[in-house]
């Protein structure tokens, strides 16, 4: 049986520092039947150019600046194969990934999509490898953020157009927000546990502006998925601790991006409907109750501060 065509769609916006490595990590794949596309999408800066030496070996689009959604339905309308694999500009693809995945999976046979965990490169100089997630507790790892990134996966290419393809719910977490869709649609997903993809995650100093986009937006996913939960009855006290620790995160990033009024209230919605787990300690358990939600997290920040080392 001949291997089935793969489209590599990598959607490039002022990327001049990162894309070529990309585009080359898609390029040397050694999957024999495979197209790699790039949606330039309203870049201000050399990424043109720094693309324009893999012609003809990749088909370069381009789009006025849409955002990253966009781009990548772009691809997904231009993709010609039957299984998709995204990649983010600044993200690499390990060369036998997509093969690697086939192999793993009988070729997919009865999937809709394959995941792999990736190595993490977080600018220290050591790649630190994610831990496999078994099928069975995709939705409790899909909580806890074990889940492997855009690049970790390989999509059934007419599955992602049934499922509507790429949202703006989250600009910040369209690769979460598009995963948690296709849970909650029953897609199959199959693990092939060899890693396959190199996620670098750059952390720095982020403004309060960001961290509330980031809170809100994570905010918006979750509930998206608690909600449909409530309604089908899908609750396990394992995805109730999951989710509840999620929340958790999701209200004290808005606290720490200076909305504490808007903290408070998603604190108090989302303990009244079962969704939150505040931390354990019996001391954050008293400064919550006599003091609310974001005063309390302040107090517990200060006392962060003032704690040795």
């Amino acid at each position: 049986m001949a291997p089935p065509l793969v489209s590599i769609g990598i959607p490039a916006h002022n990327g001049a520092g990162t894309a070529a490595a990309a585009v080359a990590s898609a390029l040397a794949q050694s999957h024999p039947e495979k197209e790699v596309l790039v949606v330039d999408d309203g870049s201000t800066d050399r990424t043109r150019e720094v693309l324009e030496p893999f012609l003809p070996r990749i088909r370069l689009l381009a789009q006025t600046n849409r955002g990253r959604a966009a781009a990548r339905n772009a691809l997904l309308e231009a993709a010609r194969g039957e299984w998709i694999q995204w990649l983010d500009q600044d993200d690499l693809l390990l060369p036998a990934k997509i093969a690697t995945q086939l192999s793993e999976t009988g070729g997919g046979a009865g999937a809709e999509v394959l995941y792999s965990p990736c190595l993490l490169d977080e600018g220290t100089g050591e790649l630190r490898a994610q831990a496999p997630c078994p099928e069975r507790d995709l939705l409790r790892s899909w909580f806890a953020g074990e889940l492997p990134q855009t690049g970790g996966y390989l999509w059934r290419r007419e599955a992602v157009r049934r499922l509507g393809g790429w949202s703006d719910l989250a600009p910040l977490f369209d690769d979460y927000e598009l995963v948690g869709r296709a849970l909650r649609r029953g897609l199959r997903f199959r693990l092939a546990p060899s890693l396959g993809a190199v996620w670098r995650i750059r952390r720095g100093p982020a403004s309060a502006e960001r961290t509330r986009d980031f809170a809100r937006q994570k905010a918006a996913v979750l509930e998206e998925m608690a909600r449909w939960l409530d309604q089908s009855g899908g609750w396990t006290p394992r995805l109730r601790a999951a989710a509840g620790e999620a929340f958790f995160l999701a209200a004290r990033w808005l606290a720490r991006g200076g909305a504490p009024g808007q903290a408070e209230r998603f604190f108090a919605e989302a303990s009244a409907r079962g969704w939150m787990r505040p931390p354990r300690s019996p001391l954050y358990r008293i400064l919550l109750g006599g003091l609310g939600f974001s005063r309390a997290e302040r107090f517990s920040a200060a006392l962060r501060r003032l704690s040795p080392a």
